[in-house]
């Protein structure tokens, strides 16, 4: 076995590790201290343990399809290896993208129907059925002083995901 071979053995199952440790348990590598970056292309990501181990799998996978090393080959093979690293780079910040693109919420809630669940007069506090995301959700409702409500009264409330307030009340 050639050690170009073994290069992309080696560099398949740490490929696979990585992989499977990125998808059950979050990105786990350091980061590099290198922050040069150009229109949010950062060299920090490129030159790091992925992009190398990215660059050694098609590096080595060229010169065992290839089975000779010469100048030419190993020239092919950087290319390529240079290839899978931007290749893999752009496919995983397209994913990272869109995983933060579902991922994202804000906490202000901004007017929106709801209705009182519970209501506790001496403490002018409160539960409200909102929907948030897509999902009904139970939020605090902090009322103001002479402010009477009643389960299933429907009102509008602006506030955080923590707590709301009446903006007005739906008649």
């Amino acid at each position: 076995m050639t050690w170009y071979e073994l290069l992309l053995i080696a560099s398949g199952v740490l490929f696979l590790l990585t992989t499977l440790g990125s998808l059950l348990f979050g990105d786990v590598s350091a980061d590099a201290d290198i922050e040069v970056g150009v229109d949010g292309f950062l060299m920090s990501d490129i030159i790091s343990f992925k992009g190398c181990l990215h660059f050694l799998l098609g590096f080595s996978l060229t010169l065992t399809l290839m089975r000779e090393v010469t100048l030419l080959t190993v020239s092919v093979a950087t290319v390529v290896g240079l290839v899978f690293t931007f290749t893999l780079y752009y496919i995983y910040k397209l994913i990272y993208s869109k995983l933060q693109q579902s991922l994202h919420y804000t906490d202000e809630i901004t007017e929106m129907d709801a209705e009182v669940y519970f209501w506790n007069e001496a403490k002018k506090i409160g539960e409200v059925f909102i929907t948030l995301e897509g999902r009904p959700v139970t939020v605090t409702l902090q009322g103001a002083e002479g402010m009477n409500l009643e389960k299933g009264q429907k009102i509008k409330v602006s506030g955080t995901r923590k707590a709301v307030f009446p903006v007005e009340f739906i008649v």
